[in-house]
């Protein structure tokens, strides 16, 4: 995705209960903490989604001064999260965590 697109600073792949399953992270990050809370933003988005009866979640945005968090479910086992620089194009992100997230989740499938 960061090839794709050079507002995207960094992304993960992380597991729903929070485990890192791969991460494109600056050596500064802390792996485990950004895994952790995407899991729980996803699973926070999930129930809020349900309990206001909107459907399915598409994805969820926290959006700071310095830039986006989105993140947005891969399947039913994976989360996909990117970090942006403030700006960014949040169209043509999408579009590209779209098709990751779909590449991901084949991936996940076939083993």
């Amino acid at each position: 995705m960061q090839d794709a697109d050079p507002d995207v600073q960094a992304s993960a792949v992380v597991r729903t209960d929070g485990l890192v399953m791969a991460s494109a992270l600056p050596k500064d990050a802390d792996e485990g903490l950004i895994a952790a809370m995407s899991a729980a933003l996803l699973n926070i988005g999930n129930r809020a989604v349900s309990e206001l009866d909107r459907g399915e979640l598409d994805k969820v945005i926290v959006s700071g001064t310095k830039g986006d968090t989105i993140l947005r479910g891969v399947g039913s086992e994976a989360v996909l999260s990117a970090i942006t620089k403030a700006g960014a194009n949040m169209g043509l992100i999408l579009v590209e965590m779209k098709r990751t997230g779909d590449k991901i989740a084949d991936l996940l499938r076939s083993i």
